[in-house]
């Protein structure tokens, strides 16, 4: 019996050993002290999106393994580690001991470059209890290869493992917003702009910054190194000289190595008599019935031009890029070579609209699908005989409505556990579909074993995303689940917007599954956050972890306490902004590691600086000046930026720092891991809104991919990597079942892999409409109108009071504009934050006048003012306007039928007064003739008085004397040693008989001579004796306007001799 007993355990062994050979191409077997297989060699492609950062598994699925008996290896050893570091960061490593032999062990981490020690962390690890080992990198590190080494040895100093593992550097370690005062820019001009660096926390960073202008030639115009960032903002401004180069400017803030670049435009500009604008919708649909706009055209002061037009369609050449600017634009009244439609508008007040219809439009462009249209209005002044016209364009586009899944073409599903998806209604132009009866969406549900579910249909609500849900088949066999998504509007399928998703089967030899959920839907900090997780089988207890933009923030064991399921609660904190992940798994007891993970947004709006702003208008009714206040976080910095409406327009969001702009660059840090679901609504076509997150399930396919898809690495002595196939050697691509595909079927828009992993990473835009090459928006309007250039209002800064409220008066420009106003703050305490919405102000007043004189004006020549009078009240004023009484200046009197004499005209002193009556919205234009009386600076008073309010014109003309001026330019060099000196020289004497006699000619004019005296004590004076706005040239210092290179040279010795007047002085 004892014979038969042995032959028994002796078969038995036998036969255990060859199945568990036969299952080692599943689960091959590996040596604890292999170190080879515990190197991360594997090379991370930066050009990973945010959703799919995980490699495809290398094996098929074909394999049922689940059946086969394996023999016992449990891991040593399980250690969690970063893939990538950067500047100034705390990383944290997890280090868990599983063996019971190896209690207590010393483990050592180290992170090197090129052998040179960076940071390194000891300490002593107990037997199942998580340990968390911090290092701190320093904040002068640069571009390297570094390596992460970690080493565990027994009290005895005998090693047991040794990993080494190469990481990911990024030198990236905040987040720099550059915002500007205006997005395009002319020459003489003030370039003014902040930068704002921010931790990922939205914490702000409080230490220096370098900052650079970069020309159009990439070479530094001005620098300001180790600017304080004591409030956590730097402000700066750059003044454009006369003659900039034209082209795209460069501003660069650098923090701890890492650069953050924006870009503008600098044109050179001048005033045309009057501009010529045409209002239109930039986008419209195929099957719109016409184009409708509006043309102005007004003056500088913004009177309408008064005379006729004409409105010119012509179809553009999409082969070329739309630059009107390096490519002029054929004249639109005698081109005869483009087809063009003409319509004219006889009787033209400065304002007129139009309609044209689309019949006409496919005349000259049957196809308008993708194409653009020229629209030119020509407006002819005849008073001035001048012409001008202004050019803008339209896209066209063909409407539709279009499905999409959040999670992209390829999710991973679990037998028996919940899978949840989302999908968004969309139109083609990326705003919401909008609800309405009948509007639902079907979704369709059917695996690889012909197992199909019945349809689910979901009402579309306002927010435009539904939700579906459903329990994973529990068949083994069942390896891919298709869902199918359709739209239905009063119950009829629309074409063309149907949307499709493919899972695969998460991958385990023993068909053991864990699978983690929250019922929270919107975390935020400081808040708690509900978890669940189920697993298929009995453990004692799984570990989890929480990470953010690739570190570890928490570590720690979870009980099962003999269940299957269990809720546990996580506190929220600041660190996991914006993107965090929880990774759960547990060990089996034959070695197999079991894992998920899910990623969900955080919600820092609990904690953030929120910033509030309201206009008072009361304090002023005259809109002259208007009371700002803001409402933010005590002790907060406060900056505030006002732009016109018709720039933002242009220039989407102006210089406002959107929600959507935040995002994108705080989840940058989160590139090499995956995220939430998330999907970006926009108000038109490129014009993003608002961005929508929601937790997503693992996309990790096996447990090496979804320690990955958290953006850590796991360190262990066990096989946690598929085996790859022979898909490379063949030159093919592989998709997550282990089939192979040619690399033209990548991203071509269709699933050819059954799982859609084809189709990953194909950053394919999600409409039809953003496929299109239409024309930006901020180049559609030419020539340039001088509201693009010049409208900024409101650029101020200032910290907040102990109340948290900013209080300040400031003046509205006095010109027809809508202003959108932005702010944002930066405090100690809680941090940046931004206002939500801009706040839109009308700043046109009720009544005011324009006036236009000239700057420098000849003794005795009349001078006609030209005031424009404005009524924007919605009734009817009568409006004074006054000429105020000068000793320099007399009034003009008109005789009848308006004959006024050249040299002897009749002139009065005192008020003069002109009563005009307007009606609403009317503009009148008044002259006011005066002549100037004597030399100099001569200051010219035109005030305008209505009964809700007035306005005031202050101007100060020059009045120069008859004939050519003339110069003498006499230096004397005096030597004062000893003893002063009395310079004889400069007696001049004046003759008081100014015509020569007999000749009957002059010889000056009588009062125009003036004499300038300049000392100094070195060969050259002060640099900036004028000011430092206006340096010592040859022209200001002698009046001699010489040759460019006689000039350079004065002002480069001007600037060599002041550099040794200063070194002298010690200034």
């Amino acid at each position: 019996m004892k014979q038969l007993s042995v032959v028994l355990i002796l078969l038995l062994h036998l036969l255990t050993t060859s199945i568990a050979y036969q299952s080692s191409e599943f689960f091959p077997f590996y040596s604890q002290n292999d170190t080879q297989n515990f190197k991360d060699n594997e090379e991370f492609y930066s050009y990973t999106s945010l959703n799919h950062s995980i490699h495809r598994r290398q094996l098929s699925l074909n394999i049922h393994t689940s059946q086969q008996a394996r023999l016992r290896i449990t891991p040593s050893y399980i250690i969690l580690g970063p893939r990538i570091i950067r500047p100034a960061q705390v990383v944290s490593i997890s280090v868990t001991i599983l063996r019971e032999e190896w209690n207590p062990m010393m483990v050592k981490a180290l992170i090197s470059n090129d052998d040179m020690a960076i940071a390194n962390v000891e300490d002593i690890c107990m037997v199942n209890i998580p340990r968390t080992l911090q290092m701190h990198i320093p904040k002068n590190i640069r571009n390297g290869t570094y390596r992460l080494t970690i080493e565990g040895r027994l009290v005895t100093g005998e090693r047991k493992f040794y990993n080494t593992s190469q990481l990911i550097y990024e030198q990236k370690a905040v987040s720099i917003l550059i915002q500007l005062d205006r997005p395009v820019y002319r020459h003489e001009t003030v370039i003014q702009f902040r930068c704002i660096p921010i931790y990922p926390d939205l914490s702000g960073y409080f230490h220096t910054v370098d900052v650079y202008i970069l020309g159009p030639s990439g070479h530094i115009l001005r620098k300001w190194e180790n600017q304080q960032t004591t409030a956590g903002i730097v402000s700066l401004e750059y003044p454009i000289n006369d003659a900039p180069p034209e082209g795209t400017w460069t501003i660069k803030c650098r923090v701890m190595g890492y650069e953050e670049k924006k870009t503008f435009e600098i044109y050179e500009f001048y005033y045309r008599k009057f501009e010529v604008n045409v209002t239109v919708p930039y986008y419209l649909p195929i099957d719109t019935p016409g184009i409708g706009g509006i043309i102005t055209a007004n003056y500088t002061t913004g009177m309408g031009v008064l005379g006729y037009a004409q409105i010119v369609v012509r179809a553009r050449n999409m082969s070329m890029p739309y630059d009107p600017r390096g490519h002029p634009l054929p004249d639109a009244e005698f081109d005869r070579t483009t087809p063009s439609y003409t319509t004219k508008i006889n009787d033209f007040n400065g304002v007129a609209g139009f309609f044209i219809p689309i019949s006409v439009i496919h005349t000259l462009l049957p196809d308008l699908d993708g194409n653009e249209i020229l629209i030119t209005a020509v407006v002819h002044d005849p008073w001035w005989n001048e012409t001008n016209n202004g050019t803008t364009v339209i896209s066209f586009y063909r409407p539709g409505t279009r499905l999409r899944f959040l999670g992209g073409p390829s999710m991973v599903f679990k037998p028996r556990m919940l899978f949840t998806t989302y999908v968004a209604a969309t139109n083609d132009d990326g705003t919401k579909y909008s609800p309405g009866p009948g509007r639902y969406i079907r979704i369709y549900t059917d695996t690889d074993r012909s197992q199909t579910q019945a349809p689910v249909d979901y009402m579309i609500d306002s927010s435009g995303i539904i939700r579906h849900r459903f329990l994973t088949p529990a068949d083994p066999t069942v390896t891919f689940i298709r869902l199918r998504a359709e739209l239905y509007d009063r119950n009829i399928k629309v074409q063309g917007s149907e949307d499709e998703q493919r899972a695969i089967r998460y991958l385990s030899p023993s068909n053991s599954y864990l699978q983690v959920t929250s019922s929270t839907e919107t975390p935020r900090v400081g808040d708690f956050m509900l978890f669940r997780v189920n697993i298929t089988q009995y453990v004692d207890f799984v570990y989890y972890h929480i990470t953010s933009a690739g570190k570890l923030i928490f570590t720690n064991i979870l009980p099962m306490d003999g269940s299957r399921q269990k809720t546990f609660d996580i506190g929220i904190s600041r660190q996991m902004a914006p993107s965090a992940h929880i990774l759960v798994y547990y060990v089996r007891y034959d070695g197999e590691i079991v894992a998920d993970s899910m990623n969900f947004h955080v919600d820092t709006s609990s904690v953030t600086n929120h910033v509030n702003i309201t206009v008072n208008r009361r304090k002023d009714f005259t809109g002259n000046t208007i009371e700002i206040l803001a409402y933010t976080s005590p002790q907060s910095y406060v900056a505030f930026a006002g732009l016109g409406l018709v720039q933002t327009r242009l220039f989407p969001p102006g210089n406002h720092i959107s929600s959507v702009m935040i995002y994108d660059e705080l989840y940058s840090f989160d590139r090499y891991s995956t995220t939430s679901f998330q999907h970006t609504w926009y108000s038109d076509i490129n014009i993003a809104s608002n961005r929508v997150f929601f937790s997503s399930q693992s996309y990790g396919y096996d447990a090496g991919s979804t320690f990955n898809s958290t953006g850590m690495q796991i360190f262990t002595d066990v096989n946690i990597k598929a085996i790859p196939t022979t898909c490379n050697r063949y030159g093919l691509f592989q998709c997550t079942d282990g089939s192979c595909y040619p690399s033209q079927l990548k991203c071509n828009g269709i699933l050819d892999c059954r799982d859609g992993s084809d189709e990953v990473n194909c950053n394919i835009n999600i409409t039809t409409v953003s496929q299109y090459k239409f024309t930006p928006l901020y180049l559609r309007l030419w020539p340039y109108w001088e509201r693009e250039l010049q409208l900024d209002f409101m650029w101020h800064q200032q910290f907040a009071y102990p109340d948290g409220r900013v209080q300040f008066r400031t003046t509205v420009p006095n010109t027809i504009a809508t202003w959108v106003i932005t702010a944002l703050a930066v405090s100690r305490l809680t941090g940046f934050g931004v206002v939500n919405v801009p706040y839109i102000y009308e700043g046109t007043r009720q009544f005011f006048i324009k006036v236009e004189v000239p700057p420098i004006i000849r003794l005795g020549e009349q001078i006609g003012a030209r005031v424009d009078v404005f009524n924007f009240q919605t009734y009817r004023i009568e409006a004074l306007i006054i000429l105020h009484a000068s000793d320099n200046y007399r009034y003009v009197n008109i005789d009848r039928n308006g004959v006024v004499s050249s040299f002897a005209p009749k002139l009065t002193d005192g008020d003069h007064h002109v009563l005009v009556t307007l009606y609403p919205n009317e503009v009148r234009r008044l002259y006011l003739p005066f002549v100037a009386i004597v030399a100099g600076e001569v200051e010219v008073m035109i005030e305008g008085i209505t009964g809700v309010s007035r306005d005031f014109f202050r101007e100060v003309i020059k009045v120069n004397y008859e004939g050519v001026r003339n110069f003498y330019h006499t230096p004397t060099v005096l030597s004062l040693n000893n003893l002063p000196r009395q310079v004889n020289e400069y007696d001049i004497t004046v003759p008081q008989h100014f015509i020569l006699p007999i000749a009957n000619t002059w010889d000056y004019v009588h009062g125009s001579a003036t004499c300038e005296i300049f000392i100094s004590g070195d060969v050259a004076g002060p640099y900036f004796l004028l000011g430092y706005d206006e340096w010592l040239n040859t022209d200001n210092l002698i009046q001699r306007t010489t040759a460019p290179s006689d000039s350079g040279i004065f002002d480069f010795a001007m600037m060599i001799y002041n550099l040794r007047y200063m070194l002298q002085g010690k200034y």
